[in-house]
């Protein structure tokens, strides 16, 4: 077997273990025709082999779907936590006809569903293709990021801003835990993969583009700043002199300012579909190339190669997660409306003005030419936005960590930063010592999560916007950014003496930012904070560690029974959230397959709706 089929094998079995758990999560499953037998049935038949080879799991169990009369898919599964049963990990799915047995890949599996799929719901099956391209993509993908370039050894000897961007390189390679078709960057050629996602460490420079400066839409810092260039943000006097001298010299300083593109983007959209502006002098592309930055785990967001607080954030009209990441002025609006609720809002609680740290994404520019409404398609992909990070990414008793990269194994690796968190601590690399952490890690979500909401408010809190801050050794607090996605509950607001932001909000669309209910908001920290985030650091500790699965989650429930105690919330608020996280058999579940496949391939942001999974605090052996 050559390297890069041994890569794709790879990659083909990691987004098979994703989109059996999807599958089974978002009950596709429960109208086929399949039994769960002992495991010792299927050693008599001879099956077993090929499953899973001499590592049987002792609660592994046979899963059989009978496809139709002579043919059946055989599995092996074990019971899970926030499901009924998962594949086992590095097992084998296998079909067996007339023909003999055939090992299914993630493609083949999916194509068995795919067809059960079309065949009851003919409408679905744009859907489904959709969908099978993405995995298709995914797979592909995946095979080029296990060639990745992580530094995995001596981590706290690094400088905090090249951690920083080591920690961003590894939360990259994993991008959104449990998605199956997470990797999927629709839009890029093998090339651009290579070169454009962080995990490759490429050094990547932004072409410059000098937009009119009346057609330009400013955000609030701007607006109020006597600088409003966005080189003067990011160039160094050197670079910025080159720049200038280029405006110059064409004519364009006094009516037009350069705005820095990503290359992708300007042969990809810019070019096909700024043609008008670009021939009319609305729009001319620049020489200038001094401008280098490393990718980070968003793609769209930029880091500066050498010590620096300003990040560069960019519109890529690739498709990811099912979405087009572009940039609009409307998002950054609304995103400044967030950040100055969220800023109001770390004041009324001491504790979280000392543990929250915000980025300050006042400062953007925006495309935004005469007879432009907020909700254009176009304008929305020529745009740039500077976050600013506080001066804790420089500070040296500190290290910022994407709390993906901490739920980020690597293939074929044991490394993980609780590695150099132990040895820090002078703590033995033992079970009770990572729980130990782990823990205090748990202790530090939940507390500032659970301040937050009782004010009105949780942010985007998945792993890759939330960022743990970690200080001489202690789980310091969070650090976050990306504020478009802070969500609220107005009647919690309000009682605090805050008021509503009024996002802009497009009439007759479906929006995630207001809720109509505390429960609702709560939505997000059982999943995005949860499901998603706390689980997958669980589940890599685990694995790394050699600890059972079950026993992470009992000391993330305990931490957050500790945390609900200690935040001081009334007592029917606290009555509420203690039910809907302790006390009910189920919990709501953000579905990732099903929503794809019925928009099959339209426009829009990341689709999702609504399930149930088990509630992992629930389970009898969880107490």
């Amino acid at each position: 077997m050559n390297a890069i089929t041994d890569l794709k094998a790879k990659a083909d079995r990691l987004i098979l273990q994703d989109l059996f758990e999807s599958l089974v999560a978002e009950d596709y499953f429960t109208d086929l025709n399949i039994t769960i037998r002992p495991i010792e049935d299927a050693t008599k038949t001879g099956i077993i082999a090929p499953l899973t080879g001499d590592d049987t799991p002792e609660d592994g169990q046979i899963w059989q779907w009978h496809v139709a009369d002579g043919v059946d898919i055989f599995a092996v599964i074990t019971p899970a936590v926030l499901y009924p049963y998962l594949l086992v990990p590095e097992s084998q799915v296998v079909l067996v006809n007339e023909n003999g047995l055939q090992v299914l890949g993630c493609l083949t599996f999916f194509d068995q569903i795919g067809a059960h799929l079309i065949a009851t719901q003919p409408d679905c099956a744009e859907g489904v293709a959709v969908f099978r391209d993405m995995l298709s993509t995914s797979i592909a993908q995946m095979a080029l990021s296990l060639s990745h370039r992580i530094n995995t050894g001596d981590l706290l000897v690094q400088a905090p801003h090249d951690f920083f961007q080591n920690m961003e390189q590894w939360a990259s390679f994993r991008d959104r835990p449990y998605h199956p078709v997470a990797k999927a960057k629709m839009g890029l050629t093998t090339s651009d993969y290579a070169t454009f996602m962080a995990e490759f460490d490429q050094d990547i420079p932004m072409v410059w583009i000098a937009v009119e400066s009346m057609t330009l839409m400013l955000g609030e810092e701007l607006n109020n700043n006597a600088k409003p260039a966005i080189s003067d943000y990011l160039l160094t006097d050197g670079e910025k002199a080159d720049l200038d001298a280029e405006l110059q010299a064409k004519g364009l300083a006094q009516t037009h300012m350069a705005l820095p593109v990503h290359p992708w983007q300007l042969e990809n959209y810019i070019k096909p579909h700024y043609a008008a502006e670009l021939a009319n002098g609305t729009c001319h592309i620049l020489d200038f190339r001094g401008y280098v930055v490393k990718a980070t785990s968003s793609l769209r967001s930029m880091a500066p190669r050498h010590d620096g607080q300003h990040y560069l954030k960019l519109p890529m009209h690739i498709f990811s997660l099912a979405a087009s990441r572009y940039l609009p002025a409307v998002k950054m609006i609304n995103g400044n409306l967030s950040e100055t609720l969220l800023r109001k809002g770390l004041k009324q609680d001491a504790k979280l003005q000392k543990r929250v740290h915000v980025c300050d994404e006042y400062s953007w520019w925006a495309y935004f030419p005469e007879g432009t409404s907020l909700f254009d398609e176009r304008p929305r992909h020529l745009s740039a936005m500077v976050r600013t990070y506080p001066a804790v990414l420089g500070d040296e008793t500190c290290r910022l960590i994407p709390m993906a990269a901490l739920g980020t194994p690597l293939p074929g690796s044991k490394a993980h930063f609780f590695d150099e968190w132990l040895k820090a601590r002078d703590l033995p690399a033992t079970a009770e010592n990572v729980q130990l952490l782990f823990a205090e890690l748990c202790d530090t979500f939940f507390d500032i999560n659970f301040r937050m909401f009782r004010i009105g408010m949780l942010a985007e809190i998945h792993g890759q916007n939330t960022v743990l801050v970690w200080q001489n050794g202690q789980a310091q607090g969070l650090l976050l950014r990306d504020h478009d996605s802070l969500r609220i509950f107005v009647p919690w607001l309000e009682r605090n003496g805050l008021a509503d932001p009024e996002y802009r909000i497009k009439k007759g669309y479906a929006n995630t930012l207001y809720h109509d209910r505390p429960e609702d908001l709560l939505f997000y920290l059982q999943t995005l904070g949860i499901q998603v985030n706390l689980r997958a650091i669980a589940e890599t500790l685990a694995g790394i560690y050699d600890i059972p699965v079950r026993t992470m989650w009992a000391t993330m429930k305990k931490a957050a029974m500790q945390a609900l105690d200690r935040v001081g919330f009334a007592a029917d608020d606290r009555a509420m959230i203690a039910h809907h996280l302790f006390d009910t058999p189920n919990w709501p579940y953000k579905q990732l397959v099903r929503p794809i496949i019925a928009r099959a391939g339209g426009p829009g942001s990341m689709p999702w709706g609504k399930g149930e999974i088990q509630n992992p605090f629930h389970t009898p052996d969880n107490t």
